[in-house]
């Protein structure tokens, strides 16, 4: 096999192994398939810009998670979870070594155990609804590089939604698929992380972490697509404000129903509610400054407030 097996002996080492390369969880961002990131802003983080992504608490309880829903698996099929496969090791392409995974679980084929007998098991908690006919992508990509880097055919995908529903899904390799994620993974490896080309910015949060302040005076003429939204926007905007004085009208309505109540009810049913809140410390900060301003002008930093969008 043209794999190398890594096993690192803490998991700090094994989280400064996985820097050194492009991951299952990557290559989703990397296509453009991976809702919570961009491909601009995984080059930042693998170029140093931006430091390692913290651990949530989600993670954490993920990464604990996992034991659970690989036994929820196998009660479910039948299926032998290999022991040894829990915890923090790697799999590593011998030929392009920057393609890398970590399992959360192998588990055995029907047959005789070996090596070449083996599947892959990717393990999820979410809050989310799952349809196992339509997989999340990011987790399709996940477990497609897993198979290939790993020189496996099968995998599957098992879930725990909410603590209270389990499914899975058992996942063939597909070798087109694979092939079209690792030719992508290695532009990305060679151009962006080692030669440093910034990937285009493909959303707001790129546009903020690239040009966080404007440029005085710069004027930049725009194509027709993004006139078109403009125009667009302007007039959703004016059909906006007509439903927000609509709704307006409409709450004033309800609350004359109210007095001194706390809640109306309709046929018996509460239907709304208008409390005060509970009354809350608040400093004065412009009585402060007057009576203290030495010390508050001691205490005051400049703060660099965000890019503000107006339509002309």
């Amino acid at each position: 096999m043209s794999t190398q097996i890594i096993r690192p002996t803490t998991q700090q080492d094994w989280l400064e192994v996985r820097k050194s390369g492009i991951g299952s969880s990557e290559v989703a961002t990397i296509v453009g398939l991976n809702p919570f990131e961009t491909p601009y802003e995984l080059w930042r983080r693998k170029r140093g810009n931006e430091p390692a992504k913290e651990e949530t608490f989600a993670m954490k309880a993920g990464h604990y998670l996992e034991d659970a829903v690989s036994r929820f698996w196998s009660d479910e099929t039948g299926r032998e979870v290999i022991k040894s496969s829990a915890g923090d090791w790697l799999i590593r392409s011998k030929e392009r070594p920057y393609m890398q995974v970590s399992p959360d679980r192998t588990y055995w084929l029907e047959g005789k155990h070996s090596n070449t007998n083996k599947g892959i098991l990717e393990c999820k908690t979410t809050q989310l609804p799952v349809d196992g006919d339509d997989l999340p992508k990011h987790w399709f990509c996940q477990v497609q590089y897993q198979l290939g880097v790993a020189e496996v055919q099968q995998g599957s995908l098992a879930w725990l939604t909410q603590g209270r529903e389990f499914g899975y899904r058992d996942i063939a390799f597909v070798p087109d698929f694979f092939d079209w994620l690792a030719t992508e993974t290695e532009k990305f490896y060679k151009d962006n992380i080692l030669g440093g080309a910034e990937p285009a910015a493909v959303s707001v949060r790129d546009i903020l972490l690239k040009y966080n302040r404007h440029s005085e005076g710069k004027i930049i003429e725009i194509g027709e697509d993004i006139y078109t939204a403009y125009n667009e926007l302007k007039e959703l905007r004016v059909e906006l404000a007509r439903l927000e004085e609509r709704k307006q009208e409409l709450e004033d309505k309800i609350k004359l129903g109210f007095g001194d109540a706390e809640a109306i009810s309709y046929g018996g049913d509460t239907i709304a509610t208008w409390k005060a809140p509970k009354p809350s410390a608040k400093i004065d900060t412009k009585a402060m400054a007057a009576a203290y301003p030495d010390i508050v002008r001691q205490y005051t930093t400049e703060v660099q407030g965000a890019r503000r969008f107006l339509l002309k």
